[in-house]
């Protein structure tokens, strides 16, 4: 790349959209969301690899996709949050028992009823590890692409990871849908202030003797949040990508974790099948969005100038 297309990170250029950024950033979250720890720690990231050096500043745009879903999630806490929405709860359990349910022992029950009660420790142990690589395994393959020289490769997985999960904040604020371990243990009444649950994962916990999931799940942003499963169409996007990428072995872990993963949400309580199959059609369409963009020969300019900046040969 020539040298009039680097950018050198204390010009014009850098600076301004980077000032920008910033305080369109701590004005949404200092004016309406709320500022914690994370947000401060998240900029001071920010900081570091938008100055640090080139690769940093590659690694930024790479990632961006990602960040900017990361931003969106932590603002997903102020949804539902004056008690005026309609949460979408004891109607979900009857669609799901007329479509999965089945009897036993004299009673008709949804397969999340029947593993609250049926479990074992292999099983436990083995969805308890895999579902918590939701976020790890992406930026591990993420991070093993770009160091790879898949720049391109990476933007386009986490553009199709944030193209699906745009569709599946459009599902939370319109369609809030209490998660089947709410509705089993609170039944048809709607509490707002009912703090996320470890459920099933409570287990693992339990076995591994640290609080994971219970961590996780008490500082969750949107109990009301359980359609679409965004558990189901993390792997699948991961595990696309990792074929595209051509490592068999990434390709095959992260397969078993994708079945597991979808295994994992039902068998936990933490989703009906109807969360779990909505979260895979909206994995697809991340896919197929993002596929049509990068392949497309019309493609925007904003995103032919993004990839040309991620190959660019940037100044230190």
């Amino acid at each position: 790349m020539s040298q009039e297309n680097a950018i050198d990170r204390l010009s014009k250029k850098w600076l301004i959209p980077f000032a920008i950024l910033s305080a369109i950033y701590w004005l949404w979250f200092a004016g309406y969301v709320g500022v914690s720890n994370l947000e401060i720690a998240f900029y001071i990231l920010m900081c570091f690899l938008a100055f640090y050096n080139r690769t940093t500043r590659r690694l930024l745009i790479c990632f961006s996709p990602m960040l900017i879903y990361l931003l969106g999630y932590s603002s997903l806490r102020v949804l539902h949050q004056d008690g005026t929405s309609y949460i979408y709860n004891e109607g979900l359990y009857d669609l799901e028992l007329s479509l999965f349910g089945f009897s036993y022992g004299g009673q008709r029950m949804i397969p999340c009823e029947y593993f609250a009660e049926h479990h074992s420790t292999i099983l436990d142990l083995f969805t308890g590890i895999f579902y918590i690589s939701w976020m790890p395994f992406p930026i591990i393959f993420a991070l093993i692409a770009f160091f790879s020289g898949r720049e391109k490769l990476v933007f386009h997985f986490w553009l199709a990871f944030l193209m699906a999960n745009l569709l599946a904040f459009i599902g939370y604020i319109f369609f809030p849908a209490a998660p089947p371990w709410y509705y089993l243990e609170y039944g048809s009444e709607i509490l707002h202030n009912i703090k996320n649950s470890a459920a099933g994962f409570a287990r693992f916990d339990a076995l591994v003797g640290i609080p994971v999931y219970e961590s996780m799940y008490k500082n969750g942003t949107n109990t009301f949040g359980a359609m679409p499963s965004m558990h189901a169409a993390f792997p699948l996007v991961l595990t696309y990508y990792a074929r595209k990428f051509g490592k068999r072995e990434l390709t095959i872990l992260f397969a078993v974790s994708l079945v597991s993963i979808w295994f994992g949400a039902i068998y936990s309580n933490h989703h009906y099948i109807l969360d779990v199959i909505v979260g895979i059609v909206c994995g697809i369409i991340g896919i197929l969005l993002s596929e049509i963009l990068v392949n497309c020969t019309f493609a925007p300019n904003w995103y032919k100038r993004t990839v040309l900046y991620i190959q660019s040969n940037l100044k230190k």
